[in-house]
Order: structure tokens, then C-alpha cells, then sequence
């Protein structure tokens, strides 16, 4: 049963997996009885106020395209929707439980990796890495700050820049018409990640997508990896957004 159970955990790599998850738990997840040991299910998503927040498995769920934070954080009060309870009989529990219950974007999965200056590596980074592409004399890496060696002396590592998504249940680093995984790399550091281009509305992000934007950038890099530092950030759609915006700066700005 426990391996069964762990197979389970370490299948939940992208936001479909996690979804079809979320819907097979979902009476658990209202009644706030899933509880994993050890639990590295580790989720990013984008709040109402466009800042990164963090959340574990068993405290959202989905309904349509739509996440939904289970959180008793007071900041998020403004933002509670107990409407959305209607949707599924299983959700109504959740009147009683104490919890806001609020929208988010789906940001990335934890990755099991920590970059070299101590940061989780989420799906939806940008990574600076050193990795060995052509060499099968490789000892892998197995996750958090351990990194790949490479047992031919002789050979040397190359530097890239990447976005980092999973490919068939691997977390990889996403190029123009290949991957590499990150258990390759002997150097991992977050630089941003690639929520860049956000609009008011957004319900749901396909990360592979961005991923192989990223990956097929030919011009702007410089204004790009200013983006990419800054995210998430939601452009400025109006003349007002925009002027409010150059007096005031961004909250990333220095």
C-alpha cells in the first residue's frame, strides 16, 4: 500500500496530474483529512494580489480551469468566495472549516531540486546551469542540492539558460528541440521564472508553452530577463497603468 501511495505522489509532476488528483481526493481535501508523511508536494500559484504564495497538497483544489486556495491566512478575507462551494456537494463541508477559500493561478511544482544559493526550483523557472550533454561517464544527481559528477575529468560542462518544466515525469530543463534533465546538472541558480506576461482573468497557464517560448527567444533579451526577474508581473494595460507604473516603479525595482 505505501508503495503504492508513493508511486502515486511522485506521478504528480504538471498541473493535469495534480488536477486528476485533486478530483479523485477531493472529499479529503473539503474535510481536511489528507495529511501525506514527508510530504515534498509543494505547489507555487499566483494570489489575487499577483504575488507568488505556497501551498501543500490537500489544501486546494480545482473546479473547471479554476484553482482554489484552502488558506485561514486573514490577508486573503477580501478575497474569500464561498460561492464557488456550490459547484460540487463534497465542497459544502468547507462552510464550516474556517477557511478562505480563494482563487489562485497555478505557478509550478516543486521540484525535489534547491538551486546553489538555497532557493527551490519550481516548474516555471528560469535557471542558469552548468550540465554535460555529450558524456554517458555521468553519475546523476538525486534531487535537493546534490548535483551531477562526471567521472571523465577531461570533460567539461556547458553553460545554458532554460526553463524548467517535467518531460515524462522527469523535472528537465526545456531547449529548442531537446531537454535536458535537471539530475544532469552540476550547477543549478534561479534567475526568475517565466510568468512575464500576465492579464487580469487568468484562470490557468500552460508552462510547457512557456517553456518553448523561452526556449525560441531570438530577440529582447536584455527587456526579457528583466521580465523574467520581475515576475510574476502583469503588464500595464492602460495609459494610467502605464504612468502609475513609471512614477511609482514596480515592487521589484530597486
Amino acid at each position: 500500500m505505501e508503495n503504492t501511495e508513493k508511486n502515486e505522489y511522485e506521478e504528480l509532476t504538471n498541473l493535469e496530474s495534480i488536477k486528476k488528483f485533486c478530483s479523485q481526493h477531493l472529499s479529503e481535501i473539503a474535510t481536511d483529512s489528507f495529511h501525506l508523511k514527508d510530504n515534498l508536494i509543494r505547489i507555487r500559484y499566483i494570489d489575487l494580489d499577483g504575488k507568488f504564495n505556497y501551498v501543500d497538497l490537500g489544501r486546494f483544489f480545482f473546479v473547471d480551469d479554476c484553482m482554489y486556495v484552502m488558506t485561514k491566512e486573514s490577508r486573503y478575507k477580501k478575497y474569500h468566495n464561498p460561492d464557488i462551494l456550490e459547484f460540487d456537494k463534497e465542497l459544502e463541508v468547507l462552510r464550516y472549516m474556517g477557511f478562505y477559500i480563494v482563487r489562485g493561478i497555478f505557478a509550478g511544482v516543486f521540484t525535489e531540486f534547491f538551486d546553489d544559493k538555497g532557493n527551490r526550483i519550481f516548474t516555471g523557472d528560469v535557471v542558469n546551469a552548468q550540465v554535460f550533454i555529450f558524456t554517458s561517464r555521468l553519475i546523476l544527481s538525486k534531487g535537493g542540492y546534490d548535483r551531477a559528477v562526471c567521472v571523465d575529468k577531461d570533460e567539461r560542462a556547458s553553460d545554458c539558460t532554460a526553463g524548467v518544466n517535467d518531460i515524462n515525469g522527469s523535472f528537465s530543463l526545456i531547449f529548442d528541440n531537446h531537454y535536458l534533465r535537471l539530475s544532469q546538472a552540476t550547477k543549478l541558480v534561479v534567475i526568475g521564472s517565466l510568468f512575464y506576461d500576465l492579464r487580469n482573468g487568468y484562470t490557468e497557464l500552460d508552462i510547457r508553452s512557456l517553456c518553448n517560448e523561452f526556449a525560441q527567444l531570438r530577440y529582447g533579451e536584455k527587456d526579457i530577463f528583466k521580465l523574467i526577474r520581475k515576475s510574476p508581473y502583469f503588464p500595464p494595460q492602460t495609459w494610467q497603468e502605464e504612468a502609475l507604473e513609471l512614477i511609482c516603479g514596480s515592487d521589484d525595482d530597486e
